[in-house]
Parts: structure tokens; sequence; C-alpha cells
């Protein structure tokens, strides 16, 4: 399982966004500071900007505002978590000034996993903060693990 870190400057906006919008399960929270969430592959654990360092955090210093971040996460079966994803983005939202409404839907940065040339599919998720996830998965390569092959070739067995 691959985790990564984000700060944020609302933790409960955040954790709102990413269990009700995203489709992420919430498996650990302390109000104000932390919240750890769960799908497929994919871990995010959310730090409130600002809280309070805990026993063994330091605060970071020089740090004063928050600013979003690109983060690069590698994970295993990432096509199945894009259509997860997307799945959970693509549910009209209901609200007062739009209607019935896909609010969410270019979060993703694709329809689809995209084959890079440096050989890896590759896709990009946008969180409410800002923050851009890179997510790549180097299954092709990966022993044991179910082959995606890059669009265009065959594959002969």
């Amino acid at each position: 399982m691959t985790t990564v870190n984000l700060r944020t400057p609302d933790l409960q906006r955040a954790l709102a966004d990413y269990t009700q919008v995203l489709g992420f399960d919430g498996q650990q929270h302390v109000p104000g500071v932390f919240a750890r969430l769960l799908h497929g592959p994919l871990c995010v654990q959310l730090w409130a900007f600002g809280a309070t360092p805990g026993r063994w955090e330091q605060p970071t210093p020089g740090e004063t505002t928050f600013a979003p971040q690109h983060h690069r996460v590698e994970v295993v079966g990432l096509h199945a978590l894009h259509a997860s994803l997307r799945c959970a983005l693509l549910r009209p939202c209901r609200t007062r000034l739009a209607g019935r409404t896909l609010l969410h839907a270019q979060r993703l940065g694709s329809d689809s996993p995209q084959w890079m040339d440096w050989c890896a599919w590759e896709s990009t998720l946008l969180d409410i903060d800002g923050h851009v996830l890179h997510l790549i998965d180097r299954a092709p390569w990966r022993p044991g693990a179910p082959a995606r092959h890059p669009p265009g070739t065959e594959v002969t067995e």
C-alpha cells in the first residue's frame, strides 16, 4: 500500500471531500490534527496545517503559509483505482444553484490512465486544496503483477 502525506488548511473540509466526493474510507481521525483514509491501494494521511505538533513532531521552520504541492505516488493497480475514483467523481451532486450536475469530473486528469514514454501508466488527481497527486503504475514490469501493455502493442504468448 502506498501512503502520501498531505497538509491541509481545513482538515474537516478536506476529510469531507476525500470521503464524500472521492470515495475514500476513513480509517482514523484525530479532530483538528490528522485523518488517515484509504481507497484501494492508495492511503492518504491528511495533516492539519498549523496544528500544534504532537509529542514527536516539530514545527517546520520558516513555514507560515499553506501552499498546495505536487506529489508523485507509485501505486499497484492504477487502472482499477482510476476507475473507482472516476465512478465516485461522476456521481451527480445536488446543489441549490446548479441542480444535478457533474461538479467534480475534471478533477481526474483524463478518462483513463495514460501510457508514458518512460514505460509506466500515469494519471493525476486534484484534491480540494489544490494538491496534485501524480499516480504512477509500473505494473507492466513488476514480477507477478498482471501485465498491462502499452497501447498499440501486440502480445504474443
